[in-house]
């Protein structure tokens, strides 16, 4: 479904993503995990049109992505949600869902904002309350983010995101954060979607929730990928176990 090839990335000197190559397919769960700095965030935001690369290309459905603008990527059924939580904290909850849904109007944003179409104000609302009932807040629809939990914020976030219905979803570190009780919660969430038909591409560094969840693993270490596999055989891999344990060439 999702195909990067030969992704590079480099800001002034600096070489954040170095000539990556990953596959991923419909239907499934791909992490990609890697320390910090590693370059995870970096290729998120070339899949999704934030940063263009000095190289390489993206490959969706079997048409390129690096020609079109982060609002075109909207309508090709791409949505994500961000390392850092980007919802708007002067509308509410219900606001806030609605707001992943606009790009779905056709004849303009302000026109939605004016309540110009009710019958678009009608079909948004259902879906609204399907997702936010999905994802267990519809009871919290009329709250503002300041009133929220920072696991429930974690759910709008998603709900954000699925309200477009998208045929592939980017996930970056959704459990940031979370206490053990809100990450199976997470947990849960990504099993549901995903028995939806949905594809996942997963940053995160919980281990123990990428290799539970996870069809198919991709590792970085310093922009590059070192390994990929199922979990087992990420698990397994020495160059794996050196980055994240520190382990000598030697020992």
């Amino acid at each position: 479904m999702l195909e990067v090839k030969g992704i590079t990335v480099k800001f002034g000197g600096l070489t954040a993503v170095k000539n990556m190559d990953m596959t991923v397919e419909k239907g499934k769960i791909h992490s990609l995990i890697g320390p910090n700095g590693a370059g995870k965030t970096t290729l998120f935001n070339v899949i999704t049109r934030v940063i263009n690369p000095v190289e390489g290309e993206v490959y969706y459905k079997g048409e390129p992505l690096i020609k079109l603008s982060a609002e075109e990527i909207i309508s090709r059924k791409i949505s994500r949600t961000f390392q850092n939580l980007q919802l708007f904290n002067g509308m509410n909850v219900y606001e806030n869902i609605y707001s992943g849904y606009v790009n779905n109007y056709k004849k303009g944003i302000f026109s939605v904002l004016l309540k110009k179409n009710k019958n678009f104000d009608s079909e948004t609302r259902e879906k609204i309350l399907y997702v936010s009932e999905l994802l267990q807040i519809k009871n919290r629809l009329g709250s503002y983010p300041s009133q929220l939990s920072y696991g429930l914020l974690k759910r709008v976030e998603i709900a954000r995101a699925l309200i477009s219905d998208p045929d592939l979803l980017l996930f970056d570190e959704p459990a940031a954060g979370l206490n053990h009780t809100e990450t199976s919660e997470v947990e849960d969430i990504f099993e549901l979607v995903n028995r939806q038909g949905k594809t996942i591409l997963l940053v995160e560094h919980d281990m123990a929730l990428v290799m539970k969840v996870s069809d198919k693993i991709t590792v970085m270490s310093f922009g590059e990928k070192i390994a990929e596999g199922t979990p087992a055989e990420v698990a397994n891999d020495p160059q794996v176990i050196r980055v994240y344990l520190g382990e000598r060439e030697d020992a």
